[in-house]
């Protein structure tokens, strides 16, 4: 059973929420990292199909590029990903702004929970904006029995998953506007992102 499919839940939480439920969590379960992370997101079209390609680093020195194959909003995307470099972090973004796929930089401070069973839960922040992420690598044959896990999960941190492509679409539209920015490739991008890639 390949466990490839990225089961994942997004849930949207005030600041106040946010703090009260970092330090229940804390209180209860691991802690299994805190940090920030900075991201260069490509999302473009191949042969039909949906990609979301990321080229990523954090405050813990670590950088990998991350693909999620199938539509942007869903919560059962193809995932893969290939730990690089810090090194190769400017030249391999390079690459991939060469597919002229639509393009953003965002910066989150992330704390992920291991809830045990392999359930991940990260609550994240980008400036005024938070939201939950909670998440299990599943097959094709598990993937039902494992969501409803995760729901069963989600509702006892009394949050309410966002539901639909339109309530995901209308998050990441706050976030570009508010904390994100878009990337085109150009040398004074390359160049903000390489002065960014300092801090971390």
């Amino acid at each position: 059973m390949l466990n490839n499919i990225e089961l994942e839940l997004r849930a949207e939480v005030t600041l106040d929420h946010f703090e009260k439920l970092l330090t229940d969590l804390k209180n209860r379960t691991k802690l299994i990292s805190q940090s920030k992370r900075l991201s260069v997101m490509f999302l473009g079209e191949i042969n039909k199909y949906n990609f979301d390609v990321r080229v990523r680093t954090n405050s813990k020195n670590e950088a990998e590029v991350v693909f999620k194959k199938g539509d942007f909003h869903t919560h059962d995307r193809i995932e893969n990903s290939q730990k690089i470099e810090r090194d190769q972090f400017m030249g391999i973004v390079k690459l991939f702004s060469l597919f002229d796929f639509s393009s953003k930089v965002t910066e989150r401070e992330n704390f992920e929970f291991d809830l045990g069973d392999d359930v991940k839960l990260v609550l994240v922040k980008a400036g005024s904006i938070a939201y939950v992420e909670i998440e299990k690598m599943s097959s094709v044959e598990n993937l039902e029995k494992n969501k409803l896990e995760l729901l069963k999960i989600i509702e006892s941190c009394k949050l309410k998953v966002l539901k639909d492509d339109k309530e995901f679409s209308e998050l990441c539209d706050r976030l570009t506007k508010n904390s994100d920015w878009v990337f085109n490739g150009t040398k004074e991008h390359m160049d903000k992102i390489a002065e960014m890639l300092k801090t971390y």
